[in-house]
């Protein structure tokens, strides 16, 4: 580790545009770094040898959360610590607070970043789950291209994204909705461990009726999941009927043994993550149609 060190580059860029001059020059061994919380255990694991790192924290751009439209726009820079206190999220994104409040440790929050999170891959991740169930988009820039990416086509694998050499996540876009309610649930077998299981969950009633859900969880692939099927059963029932119809969920992914857990009985964790979520879901949906 210390001949990485000794022979890496790092340059602090003080705009978008001059970050992704950077990352252009550098090549394919650049690695962008704003909080760390991803790279730098990577890199200490060995698992990650960047030539050149670009730190891009202190880009005021990179920090703001505001309105556009029918949109909330979170910058890539904003910390999950922020995530958990901001009037904005609160508002239009309480779901992204409730998954990142579960994120490792304090430490951990103050200084990991949403964009780090959607750009590592990390298929128990709690923030890229809960992109995938507010349907939002990532802005991916580089030098003379900008473009939106879904978060649902993002994550290709384990640690693999839609990200290629030379790109810059620099925000998250959240389309409005009003009158929604939000769940989210992990497990995981201390406080600050990664979660064996999560789930999250979006509602909108219809009275009594559920007219649309949305649900995700991690722990059944190598990337989140969206349980389609779920949603549909979901989609007309009454909210005293939605833990009936998830019943039966964990035999119906195929999980399978890894190290640490038997993949039954991960399948029936993260059924009882999902149906929390969606429980969760519906109570605050309730709230906001009062």
């Amino acid at each position: 580790m210390s001949d990485v060190l000794t022979t890496m580059a790092y340059e602090r860029a003080r705009s978008v545009p001059e970050a992704l001059t950077l990352l252009a020059e550098g090549g394919e061994d650049t690695r962008p770094i704003s909080g760390g919380q991803s790279l730098v255990p990577m890199m200490n694991l060995g698992l990650a040898a960047p030539a050149f790192l670009v730190d891009v924290s202190g880009i005021p751009a990179l920090r703001t959360i505001g309105v556009d439209g029918g949109h909330l726009v979170v910058g890539a820079a904003v910390t999950h610590a922020e995530l958990t206190t901001d009037p904005l999220i609160a508002e239009h994104a309480p779901l992204l607070a409730m998954a990142a409040a579960h994120i490792g440790s304090q430490r951990i929050r103050n200084r990991g970043t949403i964009g780090g999170s959607v750009s590592h891959g990390d298929a128990a991740a709690e923030l890229p789950v809960s992109c995938h169930v507010l349907e939002a988009d990532y802005r991916v820039e580089s030098l003379g291209r900008q473009e939106w990416r879904p978060a649902r086509e993002f994550s290709l694998g384990y640690y693999q994204t839609d990200l290629r050499s030379g790109e810059l996540v620099t925000a998250v876009r959240i389309p409005l909705r009003p009158r929604h309610g939000w769940g989210f649930h992990e497990y995981s077998r201390r406080a600050g461990d990664f979660a064996l299981a999560s789930a999250a969950a979006g509602v909108a009633l219809d009275g009594d009726r559920i007219r649309s859900a949305a649900v995700a969880v991690t722990g059944a692939a190598d990337r989140p999941l969206r349980l389609e099927a779920v949603e549909r059963r979901l989609t007309g029932v009454t909210v005293a009927e939605a833990e009936r119809v998830m019943s039966g969920l964990a035999a119906a992914l195929d999980v399978a043994d890894d190290p640490y857990t038997k993949g039954a009985d991960r399948a029936r964790l993260i059924e009882a993550m999902a149906v929390r979520a969606v429980r969760d879901a519906c109570a605050d949906a309730r709230r906001e149609q009062a």
